[in-house]
């Protein structure tokens, strides 16, 4: 699912400037590399989920955060409570991943 993700974004004119394999390492690409939108696609427990969140916030509060989860996961009001600035259920096509990132990503 990864390589579809990054090749959809890229075909849609993103850069993308990294990818982590867990928490910690998402927030050294994010101290170091600013990103402007961050998805995560993590299985984390929903406290954990929410301190990233929140880390990643402190670093950058403007950054555009993009949650995707299983559908059993209902975590989508808490996530989006914590600052996200969405939340895609899977399965979820690239046309919408690639169009939410359109959405949420912020302006300068």
């Amino acid at each position: 699912m990864r390589v579809l993700l990054k090749m959809a974004l890229e075909d849609a004119g993103f850069d993308v400037v990294g990818e982590a394999d867990d928490a910690q390492s998402l927030i050294v690409i994010s101290q170091s590399m600013n990103p402007s939108v961050v998805i995560i696609d993590f299985n984390m427990e929903q406290t954990d989920l929410v301190r990233l969140i929140e880390d990643l916030l402190d670093i950058d509060p403007v950054i555009a955060i993009i949650i995707i989860s299983d559908p059993i996961d209902s975590v989508g009001e808490t996530v989006l409570s914590a600052g996200a600035r969405a939340f895609l259920q899977k399965p979820f096509s690239m046309y919408d991943m690639t169009d939410t990132v359109r959405k949420v990503k912020p302006i300068y």
